[in-house]
């Protein structure tokens, strides 16, 4: 049987993708760049550029159940 912390992580992780699928949808129609965090300060980056925390998560994810 699943503990329940587990389905609630995953849970959580999906919200997290699709926050962050939905910030960078409304960076893109706004025209406004995304900080995140690299090399110990904040740098600006355009909507369409790939980013080291999003592929990241994009691994972890494709490990969850449905992928999503």
């Amino acid at each position: 049987m699943k503990k329940y912390s587990e389905d609630f992580a995953i849970m959580g992780l999906k919200a997290l993708k699709r926050a962050s699928n939905k910030a960078k949808e409304n960076a893109k129609e706004s025209n406004l760049k995304i900080p995140v965090w690299r090399n110990g300060k904040i740098e600006y980056i355009s909507p369409e550029s790939s980013t080291e925390q999003a592929d990241a998560l994009d691994r972890q994810s494709a490990l969850l159940p449905g992928g999503k």
